[in-house]
């Protein structure tokens, strides 16, 4: 194993180690009983409509990746696709700043399928131009959907 390998899988593991002292600074406060309890709470309904939705919006965004790939003149299976963008965006957005660190696990992904430092970004652009086009458009529709009392005119 070389220096460098051991030197990044080290900081991986001390990331790691991070992330669960943080995790447990936080849940210490708690005992199990009130986390399941509080799990239970929730109805079971209401559980299940979250999933969905959680499950419809990774979609969403994988089919955004599709798209950037198809465009690129490129072609990826799906499931390829899928995998890449779920865990670029679940680890990027729970990171932070995720323009820049799902970019970089995307990049980690597609580069070894194959595909340029260009095809990345331009992956990169076309998701982010795309998030923001549907975010924008959502918005509208919804103050377009609201009641003139509610979006304070006067």
């Amino acid at each position: 194993m070389s220096l460098k390998s051991m030197i990044w899988n080290g900081l991986l593991v001390a990331a790691l180690c991070f992330a669960v002292f943080l995790l447990y600074r936080i849940f210490e406060q708690y005992s199990l009983d009130q986390i399941v309890q509080s799990v239970r709470s929730i109805p079971l309904s209401s559980f299940c409509t979250a999933l969905l939705f959680a499950a419809a919006s990774y979609l969403c965004l994988g089919c955004f990746d599709l798209l950037a790939i198809r465009s690129l003149g490129k072609s990826l299976p799906y499931p390829k696709i899928a995998l890449a963008s779920f865990i670029s965006l679940s680890l990027g957005h729970n990171i932070g700043f995720a323009g820049l660190s799902s970019g970089a696990f995307r990049y980690r992904f597609y580069s070894r399928w194959g595909l340029t430092t260009e095809d990345v970004a331009k992956i990169i652009l076309f998701c982010g131009v795309t998030v923001g086009l549907g975010l924008r458009g959502g918005g509208a529709a919804g103050e377009g959907i609201a009641r003139p009392r509610d979006r304070g005119t006067t």
